[in-house]
């Protein structure tokens, strides 16, 4: 039989947006960055005519259609592949614990490897978005020499550790206090503040009803409350500049910045140090323009920070098919909710921004600094050094200070499964991105998904959300 006789469908996970068709998944090499793609107005109205029905002769073949043809998108209709209905039915990688269950629409190659794991080597020397150092100068214009944002959790309790112990500088640990901690993180806060005596530790929480009003937003738009660390900015970024801290340090483990990726958060370009100075020198050169001073490394990623969490995307829009921090866009509309909060920081930002005067916000390369960042072991140290109290749950490594982590991973399979919105489940992406890199085994990373993540289930933390916003 011909091609043009036989019935072709738009392969599952493929959307049709505006313009564009927009993959809900990860696709395999060597598209795994190219999920969007932009099609003329004739081929849209040629791929809404494949239902099933239709032969591909009677809904017309072009070289735009080959090219979708070639890639796979467009398939024969016995070659549509179905959603995963469960774990036990799911396809996984050879290596490490992705599948098509926690991440729909993953595609895997002829070796059996997910795009995290088959794209590892390419990637390997890509570390952030953010400038990454390893020293940090004494800051001879204030008390401080580095800020952290502080939560108590295995990767900032880490970071407190290398600041402190390891490189001897004086900090200052930030800490947002919420409801939804967990009694391990705030243990492990206090052992922190008793071992770390040269340590400055500040805390600020924002009273409840103000919350409230945030938190009942968010929710209604991403059916969860989770919007750490931005409100941290909010509440800490006029104490930085104020004192005059040089950096602010994240910390984020190497896999939470490799989750930008695959996520659709950032192109690759982006990581790339030689086009961050790119950028960094454009961006200045229009402030200098504009009689502004310029934003030395770090600075222009914190103002670029700060101004989305007040104005919104940076590109101005959150049509499908753009590279969008879907979570921030969210952080900013339910911030929108609370001018007592947002007024007095928006004022912080004009003043300090236009003068330059604010911190560098950069990373640190923890692979590095321990030597390969295994998660078990650096839990064993920080248990010793840093007072740190591991969670309740056994073997639990990734995002280990809040009670509700378990209903953002459950919320962001549901919303991203149903095609509601592109965030594919961090965590999913983020256990397997440790495997690939050598941070966790295999075994743990399985144990972990399976019996610690929220993809099964979250129905006590999910009342612990939605109290946070009742009017009780």
């Amino acid at each position: 039989m011909e091609i043009k006789d036989r019935i072709f469908v738009l392969q599952n996970r493929w959307k049709i947006c505006d313009g564009h068709i927009v993959y809900y998944g990860i696709r395999k090499a060597p598209y795994t960055f190219r999920n969007s793609i932009k099609l003329s107005k004739t081929v849209i109205e040629k791929l809404k005519k494949l239902d099933g029905k239709r032969t591909l002769g009677e809904v017309g073949i072009n070289f735009e259609i080959k090219r979708l043809l070639k890639q796979k998108i467009v398939v024969p209709k016995e070659e549509y592949r179905e959603n995963a209905d469960s774990i036990e039915n799911a396809r996984f990688c050879k290596k490490c614990v992705a599948n098509d269950y926690t991440l729909p629409g993953i595609e895997f190659d002829d070796e059996g490897l997910c795009p995290m794991c088959a794209n590892a080597e390419k990637l390997k020397d890509l570390k952030a978005v953010l400038p990454v150092i390893s020293t940090i100068p004494r800051n001879k214009k204030g008390r401080y020499d580095v800020a952290l944002f502080y939560t108590g959790g295995k990767d900032s309790t880490y970071l407190l550790y290398h600041l402190s112990k390891e490189l001897g500088l004086r900090v200052l640990a930030l800490t947002w206090v919420t409801e939804y901690m967990s009694e391990s993180a705030l243990k492990s806060i206090e052992n922190a503040k008793k071992i770390f005596k040269d340590v400055v530790f500040i805390q600020e929480k924002p009273k409840r009803e103000i919350m409230a009003k945030i938190y009942r937003k968010h929710y209604d738009l991403a059916e969860n409350t989770c919007i750490c660390p931005s409100i941290a900015y909010v509440l800490f970024f006029n104490v930085l500049a104020e004192e005059k801290v040089p950096y602010l340090v994240l910390g984020n483990e190497p896999v939470q910045m490799h989750n930008v990726l695959f996520n659709n958060i950032s192109p690759v370009i982006a990581f790339d140090p030689v086009w961050q100075k790119i950028g960094n020198f454009f961006f200045n050169l229009g402030r200098i323009l504009t009689f502004k001073k310029p934003l030395t490394g770090g600075k222009m990623q914190m103002y670029f920070t700060v101004r989305t969490l007040l104005k919104g995307t940076f590109w101005g829009r959150d049509a499908e098919g753009n590279y969008q921090n879907e979570q921030v866009l969210n952080v900013h509309k339910a911030l929108k909710e609370a001018p007592e909060l947002m007024m007095p920081f928006e004022r912080s930002v004009k003043k300090h921004c236009k003068t330059g005067n604010i911190p560098s916000l950069v990373h640190v390369d923890f692979d590095k600094t321990a030597d390969g960042y295994v998660w078990e072991d650096i839990k064993v140290m920080l248990v010793k050094e840093a007072g740190w109290v591991p969670p309740a749950a056994d073997n639990k490594a990734l995002h280990t200070s809040c009670k509700i982590e378990k209903c953002k991973e459950f919320s962001q399979l549901k919303r991203f499964k149903e095609m509601k919105s592109r965030t594919m489940p961090y965590s999913a992406i983020e256990l397997s991105l440790a495997v690939s890199a050598g941070n966790a085994s295999r075994e743990k990373a399985l144990e972990e998904l399976k019996n610690n993540s929220g993809f099964f289930g979250c129905e006590k933390e999910s009342a612990i959300m939605t109290q946070s916003f009742s009017s009780d």
